[in-house]
């Protein structure tokens, strides 16, 4: 007789068909997980962002067996602070009475950090029925607030509100090592979390596979969110002479880039998943950034993408934080403006890149960890 699965929960807002990178990257870990439980999934609406359009050549597919429920849908506008507030609030309160209904003592329980307040009802849950809780954290709050610019109301107090709520979970599931010691000291005071693991984003090797490089002129390219937070326009501020910069990507910065009219600075709009593999080639190096103020409390999923593509990292941000370390410990590309452009260099280093993606990063590598783990 085949043993009785046990349930895990994946609880997140965002899920397939959802094309968000964070629905994306649920949706596969749940496929994973299928092999060893009966997964259930609590999420919120479809489709995050109506006004998207949707990529007619995304492949992925929800595993049949997977029971997927779903909140009922705030129609908020994000764009506005005020807006995503109680958007957090309101998806946040109805994925937990979802999360009450269901979840038994038994079950495990995998949560993603999005949206935020939901880190705090989830642990205040768990303390109350007893489910096993492991918490995947793509971004720590409320610490990510500072470099965005973001005045809170009673700022130390929700600190103290997430400290301890991090701290309830069985496991936290980070991405980089940066992060790591940033949740490290975050609980250490309460000294109840049981373990704190690295597992970083995963490169998509089989979809995203090395291109000839291009000729002529250097070509830097940024592809992503073009946002107050990402600093692409102290990048652009900086730009040497001698090369090209293309961006990938739609974001509160952009018109304000366009305006400036720069000679050498390309604007080619958003893009989906399923193109990655032409756009993240289509360059001699690829612009990473993170914001002064984020080391530990976020890392660039692209990056690994971008090692899938066989091409060379240029990044701008915090010295020890994850991508600073891995651009330096494996010379795949260069932390800061180089002194000369040598594109053999440039090939050679996209080799590398490759390789370490393919080694280390591949999706059956990282999503692996996860199997083990929980």
């Amino acid at each position: 007789m085949e043993k009785r699965k046990r349930t895990l929960w994946i609880v997140t807002e965002l899920f397939p068909p959802d094309e968000t990178s964070t629905a994306y990257i649920m949706g596969e870990i749940a496929n994973t997980f299928v092999s060893k439980y009966k997964v259930k999934v609590i999420c919120g609406s479809e489709v995050y962002d109506k006004r998207k359009k949707i990529d007619q050549n995304n492949a992925f597919k929800t595993n049949a067996s997977i029971e997927v429920i779903r909140a009922h849908s705030v129609n908020l506008d994000k764009n506005t602070i005020k807006g995503k507030v109680l958007g957090f609030l309101l998806v946040s309160h109805r994925l937990l009475k979802l999360a009450k209904r269901h979840i038994q003592k038994e079950d495990k329980v995998l949560m993603v950090t999005n949206p935020a307040p939901l880190v705090i009802l989830m642990s205040c849950l768990k303390k109350k029925i007893g489910f096993e809780l492991n918490i995947l954290v793509h971004d720590v709050f409320p610490e990510n607030t500072i470099p965005a610019g973001v005045k809170l109301f009673a700022y130390e107090y929700l600190k103290q509100l997430f400290d301890k709520a991090y701290s309830r979970a069985d496991r936290l599931i980070v991405l980089g090592r940066d992060m790591e010691k940033v949740m490290r000291e975050k609980v250490a005071r309460f000294h109840s979390v049981q373990e704190i693991i690295i597992i970083e984003n995963w490169a998509d090797i089989e979809n995203i596979t090395p291109q000839p490089f291009p000729t002529g002129k250097i070509i830097l390219q940024y592809a992503g969110n073009i946002g107050r937070v990402q600093g692409v326009d102290k990048v652009v501020e900086q730009l040497p002479d001698n090369v090209e910069f293309h961006l990938y990507g739609t974001g509160a910065m952009e018109e304000k880039l366009k305006s400036r009219k720069y000679p050498k600075i390309f604007f080619h709009g958003p893009y989906f998943r399923s193109q990655q593999n032409k756009i993240l080639s289509a360059c001699d190096i690829a612009v990473v950034t993170l914001q002064k103020g984020m080391y530990g409390l976020g890392v660039p999923s692209k990056t690994y993408n971008i090692l899938a593509a066989g091409r060379p990292i240029i990044f701008f941000g915090p010295e020890g934080s994850e991508i600073d370390l891995l651009v330096r410990e494996n010379g795949i590309g260069y932390c800061g403006w180089p002194k000369v452009w040598n594109r053999r260099e440039l090939i050679d280093m996209g080799a590398k890149a490759r390789k370490l993606a393919v080694r280390d990063y591949s999706k059956k590598v990282i999503l692996s960890k996860f199997l083990d783990l929980i």
